[in-house]
């Protein structure tokens, strides 16, 4: 997964107001879209569905959407150029953007940026970002997994030097370097060398996961707020630069998801591209609606109420709620406190997989699920081994078919109740008042293990709708329906 996760020192370019009148109609200032070659999408999507990512999106599909995200008021497209080869119809893209009057970024790891290609981003002002982790060529190469990527991004950079980049007026030209174990300690004098070439550095702190069961390259808390000190250090005493957010916070003040969105080759959006949960396909809704029908980002936008500790009290929460995507790539919880912030140091945060004796009211007895396992774009997924001491279990070691109405129950419990707090959670109320559609397709044992899937259909005041499945480990379908809840308006919750 790349993409735009970075830390710019100089801020993202919009104002406090700005980004406040964006969250309050619901719209746009940026948006950022990956581009790849045919099945190069590596999104959430497509690694569910491997067919999917054959099929990018076409040059009139991504014009539908810039003109659809232009109406929701972005001013701003972030392009993150395929690799190790560059997108092969790029100065079309980019042309296309500029005539909708939208500044263009360009983040890339500097593959086709020659001469030719220079001079075109310069007088299409096109700010550039190019990918460099290290000012050691075999150490860069290392970390990207591409043995040409250090001379390719030394080039590029030549390349638009040459072409008027870091001039007086001229385009902006960053440094964008990921921050690991590896290279933590050349990091300063990687710095003084980008600010003494007047090039902007960008850091990124947190890689997210680049397939499933991968860990994200993280760096010691302690460890990033030094560093940080000391490039705030640099910056001041060499370069006479002070920072606007203290060096301390630095990583942890994105409001990204207030005004931008992340879009997949594929055409899935996500929240960031840390957040990889789905919220959506442009294929299949207008930008628009997915943008506010979203669950995710209305609990982003509302992070004040919704973040949890060790964010939630912070004296800095404000200005900070911590990095999205670092707490979902970690905890599987894009709500949760950010763990990477050195203020959340020996502080226990919740994360995925969870038990359900802290989200539901049931007893161990009468429990129909063992763990909450994700949590979605108005989904989750719970899981369930059926023990033969349960009441629903018959002589012969059968699970009864009633069972599967209060595993959706219950999994509907448990997702509500993860996005509460403390009290909350305890005085959480709610009822099973109904199911209809009921289909029976198969029948689980002692011993089976279950997957729920549980999504939320719609609402109407204090009662909701939620569609639920129940598939055995192999795959099977084992149970569908739906049930109506009845859960009182006026608690904090998620609004199915």
């Amino acid at each position: 997964m790349r993409g735009d996760c970075s830390i710019r020192i100089d801020g993202l370019g919009f104002t406090r107001e700005q980004i406040d009148a964006c969250v309050q109609r619901q719209g746009l200032l940026s948006i950022e879209i990956d581009l790849a070659l045919p099945g190069q999408c590596r999104c959430a999507a497509c690694q569910s569905s491997p067919q999917a990512a054959q099929s990018t999106l076409s040059l009139q599909e991504i014009r539908t959407l810039l003109g659809q995200a232009r109406e929701l008021g972005a001013g701003r497209c972030l392009l993150i150029d395929s690799e190790p080869v560059s997108y092969p119809e790029l100065r079309q893209l980019i042309d296309d953007i500029r005539s909708q009057g939208m500044r263009v970024e360009l983040f890339t790891g500097g593959a086709g940026i020659d001469g030719d290609r220079a001079e075109f981003l310069r007088r299409c002002e096109v700010a550039v970002a190019i990918k460099l982790d290290s000012l050691n060529r075999d150490l860069h190469s290392r970390l990207v997994g591409d043995e040409r990527a250090y001379d390719a991004a030394r080039a590029a950079v030549i390349h638009l030097r040459r072409a008027g980049y870091c001039e007086s007026a001229a385009g902006s030209l960053a440094i964008r370097t990921e921050i690991c174990d590896e290279n933590i300690e050349e990091i300063p004098a990687l710095w003084r060398w980008v600010r003494s070439q007047k090039m902007e550095p960008y850091l990124q702190i947190v890689t997210p996961r680049s397939r499933p069961g991968a860990q994200p390259r993280i760096i010691e808390p302690d460890r990033a707020r030094q560093l940080f000190e000391e490039l705030g250090r640099i910056d001041r005493d060499e370069f006479g630069r002070d920072w606007q957010t203290p060096p301390s916070l630095i990583g942890r003040s994105c409001k990204r998801h207030q005004f931008a969105c992340h879009v997949t080759p594929c055409g899935t959006i996500f929240a960031c591209v840390g957040v990889t949960i789905p919220l959506g396909n442009i294929r299949i809704e207008p930008l628009a609606q997915i943008l506010h029908l979203s669950e995710v980002l209305e609990n982003l936008r509302i992070f004040g109420q919704k973040v949890k500790e060790p964010c939630r009290t912070c004296c800095k929460t404000t200005d900070c709620y911590g990095c999205r995507g670092a707490a979902y790539q970690l905890t599987g919880d894009y709500l949760a406190g950010d763990q990477l912030c050195w203020k959340a140091k020996g502080i226990e945060i919740e994360s995925l997989p969870v038990g359900p004796e802290k989200l539901i009211p049931h007893g161990k007895s009468v429990r129909m699920i063992d763990q909450l396992v994700q949590v979605g774009e108005r989904f989750a997924r719970t899981e369930f081994v059926v023990r033969p001491d349960s009441l629903l279990v018959d002589d012969s070691g059968r699970l009864d078919e009633l069972a599967y109405i209060e595993m959706i129950a219950q999994s509907f419990a448990a997702c509500h109740g993860f996005q509460l707090f403390g009290e909350e959670r305890v005085a959480q109320q709610g009822l099973l008042v109904g199911a209809k559609d009921l289909v029976i397709s198969g029948e689980a044992r002692v011993g089976d293990r279950l997957s729920v899937r549980v999504g939320k259909a719609t609402r109407f005041g204090d009662f909701g709708v939620v569609d639920g499945e129940v598939h055995h480990e192999d795959g099977r379908l084992i149970a569908a329906g739906q049930i109506k809840i009845w859960r009182p308006s006026d608690e904090r919750a998620m609004n199915p």
